[in-house]
């Protein structure tokens, strides 16, 4: 016996080498998922911003994120997509250990973002951000930050949609009935 190997789930890449943010995205083996974050980046000059030294942690949607979402974001309208853009990142390294269950941060666009861990089995968890998303992939480290995927694409509260109110169905005696 000359040594011990220890078996481990993914490659190490040495740091000289570890991607940015953008690079992350626009990797070979991720472009296919984050094509429209990415086109949306550019669109309105984040790069840069993305490949600062940070540190940042970004909740990434992917593109079926971005085909749910209907027409709550006009994509042509280069402050809405900033905003929506700048809600999905939080200054600082946020780690999935660090999001405690009924936890907010405050994201670059200067919204809070809600969180909560639900427990799935000994050392799984879920978090889901704003009751609605819910992070799919998380903890991809990159040189400046940390990039978590999710499954919704995050609606700042000034873009979202007004609750549909609910319809009466019939009045009586000056009363509205619903069901």
């Amino acid at each position: 016996m000359n040594g011990v190997i220890h078996v481990i789930d993914e490659v190490l890449i040495p740091p000289a080498y570890q991607p940015d943010i953008v690079d992350f995205l626009t990797s070979e083996s991720k472009a296919e998922f984050f094509n429209i974050l990415v086109d949306l980046v550019v669109q309105v000059n984040l790069t840069g911003a993305l490949q600062s030294p940070g540190p940042f942690t970004l909740f990434a949607p992917t593109d079926a994120a971005f085909a749910q979402i209907g027409d709550f974001i006009d994509v042509n309208n280069a402050t809405q997509v900033t905003d929506v853009l700048l809600y999905h990142v939080l200054s600082g390294i946020v780690l999935a250990e660090d999001i405690d269950d009924d936890s907010t941060a405050t994201t670059l666009s200067g919204e809070t973002l809600s969180f909560d861990k639900f427990r799935r089995h000994f050392h799984k968890h879920i978090i889901t951000i704003n009751d609605d998303s819910q992070v799919i992939f998380e903890d991809n480290l990159v040189t400046n930050g940390v990039i978590h995927v999710i499954d919704e694409v995050l609606i700042p509260p000034a873009y979202e949609p007004e609750p549909e109110k609910p319809y009466c169905a019939y009045f009586y005696h000056g009363h509205c009935w619903w069901y």
